[in-house]
């Protein structure tokens, strides 16, 4: 934090900062104890061990009863809030009971910044099981897990938590929000219908307007519901997309010695991989996550190791269908247009591939460099000048890719084939 604080400082010397708003990714929560951290930030990377898992659904209930209500799918590691709580309960019972707050990971840097508690809807209904979505407040898990006793009252991501005052100046103060949603808030503020992409490390697929419909086929397929800045459910579907392509990118780079990154699609070596149909990278570097959670991660045939060309396209024909494949499972039937954000926004071989495959739907890419940041600026804005986001007028520019002519046989054909590959639970590695 010393880091960020000093940071913060140099900001204020370069510019006349009017507002503090902070975004984070979720799923990290942080335990307070007479002011100060009063247990280290647990990655939610951390593995616990088995009996552990076992113990919170014997005492709260099987995975598809509590998602029927929090819409949270049972992810391993703690990448569940609520199993992260549990198990430093679990663990360390005499530190917990000295906890005072809990604060989820934005308002966690807010308030060391700042001073100030908060808590807000993004945040706390983050894959967390600490949300009813029927009851639209706290679940009964948080209730056990005395969540809601260490928790502050819930604030409005772009409303003021206050005022901080450093050598004379006055800064408005305001809660945090998640990434995912703070790239999403200039959209939904102004009622787009669109499917949302936003893509890093983990590519997040989001739908504002499915409503709760949690389904025993979702759970299966990993679909989980955030909620927006206003607390409506966003069926939503992640998978570590920027991790398979930067761990491929590294293979591709230490096998020919050059990168793949400045390779501009090739749609007649893109008919070569359809017309062979056997040439695939299947996902699951990080295990049972995204759409199909028990695919081994496998490069199978000869032509990824043909050239950097070759190895790139299939690479990204891989990570297309899966966003495609998040698409239809979040989209509920309806054809509606798709905005990427984020890095792969700037990957035409991607790009193109996925417009291929909604032939039907626009697809358009954010000239934003920075949805996220957009969305964190425009809680701080209206903070500032008391306004709600539908009010605040912003201009990102939005291209739509265009669709390549691509044989549809072979492509829907490929597609069948990769579906077969990354569903069969019995393949060889």
């Amino acid at each position: 934090m010393t880091c960020v604080k000093s940071s913060f400082k140099d900001v204020l010397k370069k510019y006349h900062v009017k507002a503090l708003s902070v975004t984070t990714h979720g799923a990290t929560v942080t335990y307070l104890s007479g002011g100060r951290l009063g247990f280290p930030i647990v990655s939610y990377n951390h593995d616990i061990d088995e009996s552990i898992r076992r113990m919170f659904y014997e005492e709260f209930g099987d995975p598809f009863s509590l998602y029927s209500v929090t819409g949270t799918p049972p992810w391993g590691r703690l990448l569940n809030v609520g199993m992260q709580i549990y198990w430093f309960r679990r663990s360390y019972p005499e530190r917990f009971a000295k906890i005072d707050d809990i604060l989820f990971f934005p308002q966690y840097l807010t308030y060391e910044l700042s001073g100030m508690k908060s808590c807000e809807v993004t945040s706390a209904r983050c894959h967390t099981y600490l949300f009813d979505f029927r009851k639209r407040g706290w679940s009964f898990i948080a209730e056990k897990l005395e969540v809601d006793q260490r928790s502050p009252d819930f604030t409005n991501v772009w409303r003021p938590i206050g005022k901080l005052t450093i050598d004379g100046l006055e800064i408005i103060v305001t809660p945090g929000i998640h990434y995912s949603n703070a790239s999403i808030l200039p959209y939904v503020a102004r009622g787009q219908r669109l499917v949302f992409a936003s893509t890093g490390t983990w590519c997040v697929f989001m739908n504002p307007y499915s409503g709760f419909n949690p389904r025993r086929e979702g759970l299966e397929q990993n679909i989980l519901y955030y909620a927006d800045p206003y607390s409506r459910p966003v069926k939503s579907l992640i998978f570590p997309g920027g991790y398979e392509h930067d761990h491929y990118v590294k293979l591709i780079k230490e096998r020919f010695g050059l990168s793949p990154l400045g390779i501009s699609p090739n749609l007649e070596l893109i008919e070569e991989i359809l017309r062979r149909g056997k040439d695939f990278i299947t996902p699951g570097l990080i295990e049972r996550s995204g759409r199909f959670p028990y695919s081994k991660p496998r490069i199978i045939g000869d032509l990824f190791f043909k050239g950097p060309e070759h190895a790139y396209h299939i690479l990204n024909l891989s990570l297309a269908i899966q966003s495609y494949a998040a698409i239809e499972s979040i989209s509920g039937g309806e054809n509606i247009d798709v905005i990427v954000q984020g890095g792969f926004a700037n990957n035409m071989i991607y790009l193109m591939i996925l417009s291929a495959l909604l032939p039907d739907r626009r697809v358009l890419r954010s000239g934003f460099s920075e949805t996220t940041g957009l969305g964190v600026a425009l809680c701080a804005k209206c903070a500032v000048e008391d306004l709600e986001p539908k009010d605040v007028e912003f201009n990102a520019p939005i291209e739509e890719v265009p669709k390549p002519e691509i044989d549809r046989d072979k492509l829907d054909h490929y597609v069948e084939e990769f579906m077969k590959v990354v569903t069969s639970t019995s393949s060889e590695d």
